[in-house]
């Protein structure tokens, strides 16, 4: 073999290689090259061979111990080394990126030595460099955009309020001094209500804009649902009752979910008041289940209502999109929105038996 490696065909075979070859012995010397390694390594054949200069070469890689390791996988090991990605510092100044690859050379079923390819793939990671750096800085304007969007939105509420609160108090204040019967009062009474409306969406957007940061603790899951269904039936007016079927009470973490406490209660609030609007009727029901798989919770509300129609479906969460006579249509917005600050989900569907089924997804413990 080595009458072959010193061959004149053998050095024009090296040579016809694009990418970088370098045949290494069992010692790990190395007795052959072309051209394109001595380019890619930036050194010579002399300097290449020179044992002494082996360990330079080596501590020019980002990770010279996964290097050695390729290098005795074949040398010490008789094993192929699995291919290898490393950053070069090239004597030129730039850092480079190449992929190794070896093979085992043998004779008479014995190894001799090591065949090492070196590709340079330095320029398919600038470009996915400079992919990720555009994407980064899509990224970076999209967030900045959405935080002059919300300084913008929390702006202009405070500026509606303002007025909203000098023409609500003196209409009360006019409505206070009419007497029973005066024509004038029905007219105050609409203007009223015009102004408690704008009011309700002026907080609704506020409460939309302002990104809440969770404080993620054990919860009480019984003890919200309870809060959050009194509340829900404070904000309707409407009557109905809560069933918890199987939904663990236990103290402890077996009757916990790992969220914040007070996003949870909104959330569930805002379903549960959902299922009793959805209800025909006084008197509803609003089913409550926890299913656990490990630490992952998925909660369910299921009301007894008509369930959601088809072309609702796609637009319940939409700001400002609701089916009722009278309301604002950000209940479902928000809710879905702190859903996603605990890192969480809320869908909304039909139920099996009709009805709306809303699914609130919570993450186990980090």
């Amino acid at each position: 073999m080595l009458t072959f490696a010193h061959s004149t065909y053998f050095h024009d075979l090296l040579e016809s290689f694009s990418a970088g070859v370098v045949i290494c012995n069992i010692r790990g010397l190395v007795y052959a090259a072309n051209e394109a390694a001595c380019r890619l390594l930036g050194v010579s054949r002399r300097e290449l061979a020179d044992p002494a200069g082996s360990a330079a070469l080596i501590a020019r890689a980002d990770a010279p111990r996964q290097l050695a390791r390729f290098l005795a996988a074949a040398i010490k090991h008789g094993q192929k080394p699995e291919p290898l990605s490393i950053a070069y510092a090239h004597p030129d100044g730039e850092l480079r990126r190449y992929r190794l690859s070896g093979s085992l050379l043998l004779e008479n079923e014995k190894i001799f030595g090591i065949l090492i390819e070196i590709t340079d793939v330095t320029e398919i990671y600038r470009l996915h460099e400079r992919d990720r750096d555009r994407l980064l800085g899509v990224q970076a304007a999209q967030k900045e955009r959405i935080k002059g969007l919300i300084r913008f939105s929390l702006a202009v509420a405070h500026q509606i309020r303002n007025p909203l609160m000098v023409i609500g108090g003196f209409t009360g204040r006019l409505m206070r001094g009419k007497g029973e019967g005066d024509p004038e009062t029905e007219t105050l009474s609409m203007i009223l209500d015009g102004a408690k409306r704008l009011e309700a969406v002026v907080r609704a957007v506020s409460d939309y804009a302002r990104r809440e940061e969770p404080a993620m603790a054990p919860c009480d899951l019984a003890g919200l649902a309870e809060r959050a269904f009194a509340e829900a039936l404070a904000a309707t007016g409407l009557v109905g009752r809560l069933e918890t079927a199987g939904l663990d009470r236990s103290e402890g973490p077996a009757g916990s979910v790992w969220a914040d406490a007070a996003m949870l209660t909104a959330i569930l609030a805002a379903l549960c008041a959902n299922a009793l609007e959805a209800a025909p009727g006084d008197g509803a029901r609003v089913a409550l289940a926890c299913d656990r798989q490990g630490e992952h919770v998925t909660l369910t509300i299921a009301d007894t209502g008509p369930g959601p129609a088809d072309d609702v479906l796609p637009y319940a969460f939409d700001p400002f999109f609701t089916t009722k006579a009278v309301g604002v249509g950000m209940g479902l917005t928000i809710a879905r929105r702190r859903a996603e600050e605990m890192g969480g989900a809320l869908t909304l569907e039909r139920g099996p038996d009709g009805g709306g089924l809303a699914r609130l997804t919570l993450p186990g413990r980090k």
